[in-house]
């Protein structure tokens, strides 16, 4: 039988979170730029989501290697 797994904490399940959400804006940013009509702005909203998305999953990784230096 598998054994049960423990229940995860608010700060994990925060953490995951974030670093999904950092994907997703890594990953689907330059499309949605690609594809969008208005060229005047592109640059400037593929940096901001970019850079928003690298900074949410670098402090995911850092808050997650924090917890568990400590922990």
């Amino acid at each position: 039988m598998a054994r049960p797994s423990r229940a995860r904490s608010a700060a994990e399940r925060i953490e995951d979170a974030m670093r999904e959400v950092g994907t997703l804006l890594i990953a689907f940013t330059p499309l949605d730029v690609a594809l969008s009509d208005g060229r005047i702005h592109a640059l400037s909203i593929l940096l901001l989501f970019l850079g928003l998305g690298v900074s949410l999953f670098a402090g995911a990784i850092v808050l997650e290697r924090k917890r568990h230096r400590v922990g």
